[in-house]
């Protein structure tokens, strides 16, 4: 973005996350933001089932979301990438709050069959801030302390999803489903209130300049130039499409029919969110050398979420299956957000997490959908160990692609081909690509764009493609575009101490 002030050789992290003040005011918007997202679907379901819906309602309901999402991601990244950050969460914030005000004085009139449709809206609101803020935080953050950052935000939104889903519970048994919705609506309004005070200096000239089709097709160039990205965004598609969709949809029915009621559904929903915690707390300070491969090993135990209910087993041991999803979902994804701001230039980074959403949530609403039917046909025990199987079946083929291992380039790439360039004539015609270009744009002047301009690193090695660590990043290793912010509000440029030093 313009304005970043380009600082090669301040990489260290002395002082750490504290010396960032206007991360942490987007991390604590984004805290408030998260226990909304977890009250409504909560409050929702109970809603449902306690006015005569069954599973198939229940996963309509959670569908509408779901749907929402993958309708508005990609529009919500490419607006991300020509408007400021900061305006897009605080406008999405306020759509919220109110959609959310209208719902609780309209609710005592409202079918069954209406409520999706609030849930979409509200999703709608989130497909706009999920591409924002995650493409906002490494202008905040230099690279060494990506890990920590994304890290300190997941760990506040899983917090939050622990808080946002008792609260849930509570509300709906305390006091209503009416009184939880104005609630909701007061705490994004309260993170709107927080984003005001991040300093953001707005799209690139460029990106303004360039037709909306035309930047969107740029994230999906970006993307479809990284075999790994596109396999890992496929196997988080099945795994929510079988796992997630089948165990949430059946929870709150296997909660009430076998383990009392209510309170149960609420304390598994927060055993995943406890489960994230330590997740969060050892992707922060671990960063082994292949961490796709960590991931995805990790991610094939998201089977036993599924598998849990099947039976069912236990409350506690169901209790201990959801808290171990937890724990493997936050590990890989505080180490799969992190990959994805090292390798894409700022330029299309909005898109690419717009992306990554749409590639993840893009079968959801039909696994909501269908999971009703599915039961009808073989069960609800059937239903849940066939997911099973899809979620620890992918995760071990996804595995065989090049790069997914290090969640790296396996061949590094250009800048043009990260940013997705498209290909020049040369391409077109088959000739050879030029020696500053593997993707065909012509080498020279075009490829001397200031942000891509730093002749070393701090500690004077060429600039290359690929950091120490294997994980591909821009020229001069500072992140996606070779820069580290000086926050205006800190108490001054990052150190330049060694990486983990301190915060």
């Amino acid at each position: 973005m313009t304005g970043d002030v380009t600082v090669p050789e301040r990489v260290g992290t002395a002082g750490g996350l504290r010396a960032y003040p206007s991360f942490l005011r987007l991390w604590a918007g984004q805290a408030s933001g998260a226990i909304g997202d977890q009250v409504l679907p909560v409050a929702m379901s109970l809603y449902v089932l306690h006015h005569g819906g069954g599973a198939g309602a229940v996963g309509e309901v959670l569908a509408g979301r779901a749907a929402a999402l993958v309708v508005c991601l990609l529009a919500g990244g490419v607006i991300a990438d020509r408007m400021r950050r900061t305006r897009v969460l605080i406008g999405a914030d306020c759509f919220r709050a109110v959609v959310l005000v209208v719902a609780g004085l309209a609710l005592p009139r409202l079918a069954l069959g209406v409520l999706p449709l609030v849930t979409a809206l509200v999703g709608a609101g989130e497909a706009l801030s999920r591409p924002a803020s995650r493409s906002l935080l490494p202008a905040l953050l230099p690279d060494a302390l990506l890990e920590r950052g994304n890290a300190l935000v997941a760990a506040a939104q899983r917090g939050s999803a622990v808080l946002g889903a008792l609260v849930g519970v509570g509300a709906v048994t305390l006091i209503g489903v009416r009184p939880a919705l104005f609630v909701t609506a007061g705490v994004f309004a309260v993170g709107a209130l927080m984003v005001r005070g991040v300093p953001d200096a707005g799209p690139r000239a460029a990106a303004q300049r360039a037709g909306v089709v035309r930047d969107a097709l740029a994230g999906l160039r970006a993307v479809r130039r990284r075999g790994w990205v596109m396999a890992v965004m496929g196997t988080v598609c099945l795994h929510l499409f079988a796992g997630s969709a089948t165990a949430l949809t059946l929870l709150p029915v296997v909660a009430r029919r076998d383990f009392g009621g209510d309170l149960a559904y609420g304390l598994v929903l927060a055993a995943m969110g406890a489960g994230a915690l330590p997740a969060i707390a050892l992707a922060g300070r671990w960063r082994p050398q292949a961490r796709g491969a960590v991931s995805l090993l990790a991610l094939s135990g998201y089977a036993l979420v599924p598998l849990s209910l099947a039976g069912p087993l236990p409350l506690p041991g169901v209790i201990g299956c959801f808290a171990w999803g937890g724990f493997v979902v936050e590990l890989s994804f505080v180490y799969w957000i992190s990959a994805l701001q090292r390798a894409f230039p700022d330029e299309v980074l909005g898109k690419v997490f717009a992306l990554d959403q749409l590639g993840a949530y893009a079968l959801l609403p039909v696994g909501y959908v269908l999971v009703g039917p599915v039961v009808a046909v073989v069960g609800a025990a059937g239903t849940l160990i066939g997911g099973a199987v899809v979620v620890a079946v992918s995760s071990v083929v996804c595995l065989a692609v090049p790069g997914v291992a290090r969640f790296a380039d396996p061949t590094p790439l250009g800048p043009a081909d990260a940013a997705g360039a498209p290909a020049g004539p040369a391409d077109a015609a088959g000739a050879p690509a030029g020696p500053a270009d593997t993707a065909g744009a012509p080498a020279g002047p075009a490829d001397t764009d200031p942000a891509f301009s730093i002749p070393a690193d701090a500690d004077g090695a060429p600039c290359g493609p690929v950091v120490a660590d294997g994980v591909p990043a821009g020229p001069g290793s500072a992140g996606p575009v070779g820069r580290v912010p000086v926050d205006p509000h800190g108490p001054g440029p990052a150190s330049t101490g060694p990486p983990g030093s301190a915060g």
